[in-house]
């Protein structure tokens, strides 16, 4: 994997919202309240299995708990100590050993931290975050370390070994982050901030387009399309590739944390939080979280089958182009 590429991708990625300053007062042991969100969420595997990702499974991977001074791993029934595998409040999903894990702050942690910075960019859209927030959190990060372990991004296999060497480049060498490259190329550039904000319109008008109207919908996906086309044709090679890996990654992973929201909470909460700010515009990369979770589901509409053959390696506009030239209803 060429390492600038490969850089934009890992730095910075897999929802990560790193507050490093904030070093909480740790409890010496997991309470009972994180440990029932994991049980819980594991209980909607069931459930999470429908949404049609082949081989998604949560208790696949490790979830580690991070108190501030200590994980806590739950993995195979077992939930161990250990020192931190990151000494900083992080939700990710991060190689350890031989292997990727998910990594979250515990509960207690992040309401602690929230209650003085008033939220984490990217990850949260408003409103509280409590019991259900925290298990789609995890839902969302374990999708990372399954597309990790099982695909790479865009053809691209990412070992441990890789993304380790990788942030010990970046560290280095200075080079920008997916992060920068956005902020430099779109946030900063009035005319193409502008663009993006129409073609997130789009994307919020086709998904909300009457369920029958198929054809309505092709439309405003062909319209969308033949404007972001232009947009990206004015943008650097750089950039370019950081908005198509991020929407890809994130906007899956998105994607499934909204469902499992939805599984929790209902419909009306998970309208209010994920569908009616589905076109807010967000500096750096948090706007192609709802991008690429508002192509998740369009394509759920154009091809409720199109997960059985998705495999990571085209970028979801090249998916969703694919599905929406086609004449036959699927």
């Amino acid at each position: 994997m060429n390492n600038q590429r490969k850089g934009m991708f890992l730095i910075g990625s897999f929802g990560v919202f790193l507050l490093s300053a904030w070093m909480l007062t740790a409890k010496q042991e997991i309470s009972m309240e994180n440990q029932r969100i994991y049980q819980e969420a594991v209980k909607l595997q069931e459930k999470v299995d429908a949404l049609g990702f082949k081989g998604f499974c949560l208790s696949d991977f490790p979830v580690a708990m991070y108190d501030g001074k200590w994980d806590y791993v739950f993995y195979k029934g077992k939930v161990e100590k250990r020192e931190p595998a990151l000494s900083t409040f992080v939700g990710t999903a991060f190689p350890v050993e031989d292997h990727f894990e998910v990594i979250v702050p515990t509960l207690e942690q992040l309401d602690s931290l929230m209650s003085v910075v008033g939220g984490v960019e990217g990850m949260l859209t408003g409103g509280e975050y409590g019991f259900a927030q925290q298990m789609a959190t995890i839902w969302h990060e374990t999708f990372h370390a399954y597309q990790l372990t099982n695909f790479g991004i865009l053809g691209e296999k990412v070992t441990t070994e890789d993304m380790r060497e990788e942030l010990e480049e970046s560290k280095e060498s200075g080079a920008p982050s997916q992060e920068e490259w956005l902020v430099r190329e779109v946030d900063q550039k009035k005319g193409l901030k502008s663009k993006l904000e129409g073609e997130m319109s789009f994307l919020k008008k086709a998904v909300e387009t009457d369920a029958s109207d198929i054809d309505e919908l092709r439309r405003i996906v062909l319209e969308y399309s033949e404007r972001r086309d232009k947009r990206l044709k004015e943008m650097p090679k750089e950039a370019r590739e950081a908005e198509i890996r991020c929407e890809l990654t994130e906007g899956t992973a998105y994607y499934v944390e909204a469902a499992v929201y939805r599984l929790a909470c209902g419909d009306e909460a998970y309208k209010e939080r994920y569908l009616d700010n589905l076109e807010a515009y967000e500096g750096g990369r948090g706007k192609y979280y709802r991008t690429g979770f508002a192509k998740c589901l369009i394509l759920d509409r154009l091809a409720p089958d199109w997960k059985e053959t998705f495999d990571f390696t085209k970028g979801l506009d090249e998916v969703l182009e694919e599905y929406g030239s086609k004449d036959d209803e699927l």
